[in-house]
C-alpha cells in the first residue's frame, strides 16, 4: 500500500506533539514522533511518504497538491485540542478528493475516539498508541488492539495495552524522508534529529496525559541501533523527546556509556525530572553529550505541587538546578500559571522565584483540561468547563480557561508580564550575549529573541 504520513498545514506554527498539541511559541518545530515511530513500523511492508505541512509551510492548496501526486491508499494524519477546528475540515476535503482511508493520531481522540469518529464520518480509525505494528494489522483488515475504527455502520474500540516498566523495541524510524533541514529546535545548533527513547510516563501529575499511557521503553541497543542510523546521515545533535528521560537509571546508564563506548559524539538535550537527577548521572550524561536539560518546575508554591502529584519539592528544584549550573549543563524551567485554586498572588510568586531560580531558559504556560487528564475531569466536575470538544493551547497563545479566582484575560496578561520580567532582565541579557560561542548560536538567540517579543 501507498501510506501517507502527514503533519497537516495549519495558520499557526502547530505542535502535534505525542498527544501534547500547542502553538510553538518562538517557530520552533521537530520531527512529529508519531509519525516518525510510524514510519520505520510501516516502512517494513508499505510504501512510505512524509508531508510536513507545518514545518514546510505549505498552504492548503500546496499540501493537496503534493497528496494527490502521491496517490496514498491510506493516510495517518495528526491532529489535536490546538487546531482540530482547523484540521477537521481540511481531512474532509482531503477524504473526498483521494478517498484514501484517514487514520488520526492526536490528544483529542485519547477520551472521547470513539464520539469523534461518529460525529466526523470522513475518520476511518484512530490510534491509541503509534509505537505498536498494530496499524500494520488494521491494514491487512485483521484484529487489531491500541485502535478504534469504523467498520461499516459500527465504531470498533479494541482496548489500549497499557504496559507499566515494560521494555519495548522499534524498527529504525526513517529520518531521511522527513524535511530535517526545515526543524528548528532552541537548543539545537544545526540540522538535528528526535529520538523516542520510551513511551508514556510512570508518574501521576494530574494534569498530563502522559501517565495515562502507561510505560515502557526501550533497550539501549534499540536505541544506539537508531543513533548509529542518523549519525550515519551526517547529524550530531539529538532532541530525546522522552516525557522523562531517565526514569530507569540503569536504562539511562547504559545509554549513556553505549555512546560513549562508541564514540558517537552526539550532542543532545532532553526533558527530565529534579528528583532523578544527582551528580554521579548528571556528569555521565554531560560526558555522553548531554548539554540542556528541561525540567518542569510548575509552582513554586509547595502546596499546589502536592495537590498535583508533582512528587518534588522545591528544595530538590534548587539543589539540581545549582548541580547543573555547576556542571556546565544548561537549563529550562518549565512553569505552569493559572491552576484551578491559584490566586493572583500565588501566580506572581511562581514569577518572582523563576527569577531567583535564573535557568539559562524558562517557559511559563497555562494548566489546561486535556483529554484523559484527572484535571479535566476536576473542573468538569466544578463547572469550571464543559464537557466538549474545545480549542486549547497550554503555551498561552490563547487563554480560554479562567481559574476560581483569575478571569481568563487576567491570566493571559500574567503570563505574558512572567515572559517579559524574566527575559527582558538587563542582568539575563548580558548573561546569554557573553554566552554565546558561535554564529549558529548567536542565529538562534535572535531567532528566540523576536519570536518571544511577538508573541508577548
Amino acid at each position: 500500500m501507498r501510506i501517507l504520513l502527514l503533519n497537516p498545514p495549519g495558520t499557526k506554527i502547530y505542535i502535534r506533539d505525542y498527544y501534547c498539541s500547542k502553538v510553538s511559541k518562538t517557530n520552533y518545530i521537530y520531527e512529529p514522533p508519531d509519525l516518525l515511530i510510524l514510519s520505520g513500523i510501516l516502512s517494513e511492508k508499505h510504501r512510505v511518504a512524509v508531508i510536513d505541512a507545518i514545518a514546510e509551510k505549505l498552504s492548503e492548496e500546496q499540501c493537496i497538491a503534493r497528496i494527490l501526486q502521491f496517490r496514498p491508499d491510506a493516510i495517518v494524519f495528526l491532529s489535536g485540542a490546538v487546531s482540530f477546528q482547523e484540521d477537521f475540515p481540511f481531512m474532509e476535503k482531503v477524504k473526498q478528493l483521494t478517498n484514501a482511508r484517514l487514520i488520526g493520531s492526536a490528544d483529542i481522540f485519547m477520551e472521547n475516539g470513539e464520539k469523534i469518529i461518529e460525529k466526523y464520518k470522513f475518520i476511518d480509525a484512530v490510534l491509541l498508541d503509534f509505537t505498536t505494528p498494530d496499524i500494520l494489522a488494521y491494514l491487512e483488515g485483521k484484529n487489531a488492539q491500541n485502535i478504534i475504527y469504523r467498520t461499516g455502520s459500527r465504531i470498533i474500540k479494541t482496548n489500549a495495552s497499557r504496559i507499566k516498566l515494560a521494555n519495548f523495541a522499534i524498527p529504525i524510524p526513517k529520518h531521511e524522508l522527513f524535511p530535517l533541514h526545515k526543524y528548528r529546535f532552541p537548543f539545537a545548533y544545526g540540522k538535528f534529529a528526535t529520538v523516542l527513547t520510551d513511551y508514556g510516563c510512570p508518574f501521576r501529575c494530574r494534569f498530563c496525559i502522559m501517565s495515562s499511557l502507561g510505560f515502557k521503553f526501550r533497550s539501549a541497543e534499540n536505541v544506539m541501533a537508531e543513533l548509529k542510523y542518523i549519525k550515519s546521515l551526517g547529524i550530531n545533535e539529538i532532541y530525546f523527546d522522552d516525557q522523562t528521560f531517565g526514569v530507569n537509571r540503569k536504562r539511562t546508564i547504559d545509554l549513556c556509556n553505549a555512546m560513549l563506548s562508541n564514540d558517537l559524539q552526539m550532542k543532545w538535550s532532553c526533558f527530565s525530572r529534579v528528583d532523578l537527577m544527582d551528580e554521579e548521572i548528571l556528569t555521565l550524561m554531560k560526558n555522553a553529550g548531554c548539554h540542556t536539560i528541561m525540567f518542569g518546575v510548575e509552582s513554586s508554591n509547595e502546596e499546589i505541587l502536592r495537590k498535583y502529584d508533582k512528587g518534588f519539592t522545591i528544595a530538590q528544584v534548587e539543589e539540581t538546578f545549582a548541580l547543573c549550573r555547576k556542571l556546565g549543563i544548561k537549563t529550562l524551567a518549565t512553569f505552569m500559571l493559572g491552576f484551578p485554586e491559584e490566586t493572583e498572588q500565588s501566580v506572581l510568586s511562581t514569577i518572582e522565584f523563576s527569577k531567583r531560580l535564573n535557568p539559562d531558559y524558562a517557559a511559563f504556560n497555562v494548566p489546561v483540561p486535556r483529554a484523559a487528564t484527572q484535571l479535566r475531569k476536576e473542573e468538569i466536575a466544578g463547572h469550571l468547563i464543559a464537557d466538549e470538544l474545545l480549542p486549547l493551547d497550554q503555551t498561552g497563545s490563547f487563554v480560554e480557561i479562567s481559574t476560581k479566582q483569575i478571569p481568563a484575560e487576567r491570566l493571559a496578561e500574567l503570563r505574558k508580564r512572567a515572559v517579559r520580567e524574566f527575559y527582558l532582565r538587563p542582568s539575563y541579557i548580558a548573561g546569554r550575549i557573553l554566552g554565546i560561542r558561535s554564529f549558529a548560536e548567536l542565529k538562534n538567540n535572535i531567532a528566540d529573541a523576536l519570536g518571544l517579543l511577538q508573541g508577548n
